[in-house]
């Protein structure tokens, strides 16, 4: 949000925000307008939400339908007038209320995807660990079946009579276009039944002045991994490749882990380190700050992506070819439209460490082999996930529904 609102704002737009009052909230003059959180504004997360008779409540209108957000909304679209709304998530936290309260003002309104919310009540179409489609084509009881929401049946069948009505309501129809980042969720949307004319693929930019490669594409001695560290991202298939690389004679291999998430499965991730005798290998670094990101993905070999859910598009990825190193990612999804075998990095079998294992080794040795990925990693940013890129494409979609 952050990069398209300065994108924007460098081309002389005016961009108007509106949210949810956090404590950690950028400051802004509009947020007078913005509706406060499930919880209290130091909680982000449900999982960080005490339960109350208040919090329960506004979590229910939220789900389902919530008048404090639509009457919020009305309030800046009557005093700002603006002439596009452009939403990144809205489900849940904000609730279909957003798009009415739009409507109601006839403001054009285009959805970006951020995840298969649309088509999954779980988000990521993941289950104990494995793809899982079942609700994609608009089926929502299986969700309850396997208690996908939390892993608990009220909250599975409580998502499930939410949706239900938002269908019933015809909320959805609200939406003028909706933006995938990827091929595969545009062949998502189109399967589930969703109108071609209502979709757009505009893949996700980042800064590729701020993200570029080392002076003559000079590497390090590690691999990388960057982002959330939780199980659906496979770190766990990742530990298990690098002890298999050990065995190969790799004893000297580092690897290193940037990122923050969920703090029993990085425990569980410290476990599987010293059970596999791969403390003096793999390192923690933590959460890495703007200016430290892209010198620590440009400075890495590759950089791995383990991902067990189909993911979509994440920034990870785009950063990395940004700053000329390969990935070798999880064969799933958006990712396998993104990496090509041996020109930008390697695709492997989804949680297959040992299959892992032998592409990291493919990459490790051959030194021009892997400067030439490098190369075509930063040529393919550019091309593709470049913000001038982004952008012409975005204004192309507000100008036609203007």
């Amino acid at each position: 949000m952050f990069n398209l609102t300065d994108q924007l704002l460098a081309k002389g737009h005016e961009v108007i925000p509106f949210s949810i009052h956090y404590a950690k909230n950028v400051s802004t003059p509009f947020s007078r307008y913005f509706v406060e959180p499930l919880g209290n504004r130091d909680q982000v997360y449900f999982d960080q939400q005490k339960k109350s008779f208040k919090t329960v409540s506004r979590t229910l209108s939220r789900l389902f339908y919530s008048p404090e957000v639509e009457k919020a909304v009305c309030r800046i679209v009557a005093d700002h007038k603006p002439r596009v709304a452009y939403i990144l998530h809205y489900l849940r936290k904000l609730s279909p209320a957003l798009l009415v309260g739009l409507k109601k003002r006839n403001i054009p309104i285009i959805v970006r995807l951020s995840d298969y919310g649309m088509l999954c009540p779980q988000a990521h179409f993941l289950r104990d660990n494995q793809p899982c489609t079942l609700c994609a084509h608009g089926k929502i009881l299986p969700s309850v079946q396997y208690r996908c929401i939390k892993a608990s049946l009220a909250a599975s069948a409580l998502n499930m009579m939410a949706t239900w009505y938002h269908r019933q309501r015809h909320f959805f129809d609200l939406i003028d276009c909706f933006v995938c980042t990827n091929n595969f969720m545009y062949t998502m949307m189109l399967d589930a039944g969703y109108p071609e004319s209502k979709l757009t693929c505009i893949p996700t930019f980042n800064n590729i002045e701020h993200f570029s490669p080392t002076d003559g594409y000079s590497k390090s001695d590690y691999i990388a991994y960057c982002g959330r560290i939780a199980e659906l991202k496979g770190v766990h298939v990742l530990l298990e490749a690098m002890a298999h690389l050990k065995k190969k004679n790799c004893a000297d291999l580092r690897l290193k882990i940037a990122g923050t998430g969920d703090p029993k499965y990085i425990d569980a991730c410290r476990r599987q380190i010293a059970g596999m005798r791969l403390e003096t290998n793999v390192e923690f670094v933590g959460e890495l700050n703007t200016e430290q990101l892209p010198e620590f993905l440009a400075n890495a070999l590759f950089s791995v992506v383990p991902s067990l859910s189909f993911e979509n598009l994440p920034n990870s990825l785009i950063e990395s070819l940004a700053c000329g190193t390969p990935v070798i990612a999880s064969n799933i999804g958006s990712l396998k439209g993104c990496i090509e075998n041996g020109r930008n990095g390697f695709l492997f079998n989804p949680g297959d460490s040992l299959d892992l294992a032998d592409k990291i080794a493919t990459c490790l040795g051959n030194e021009t082999f892997l400067n030439a990925m490098a190369i075509n990693a930063r040529l393919e940013a550019e091309a593709e996930y470049s913000p001038g890129n982004h952008i012409n494409k975005l204004m192309k979609v507000f100008n036609e529904l203007l």
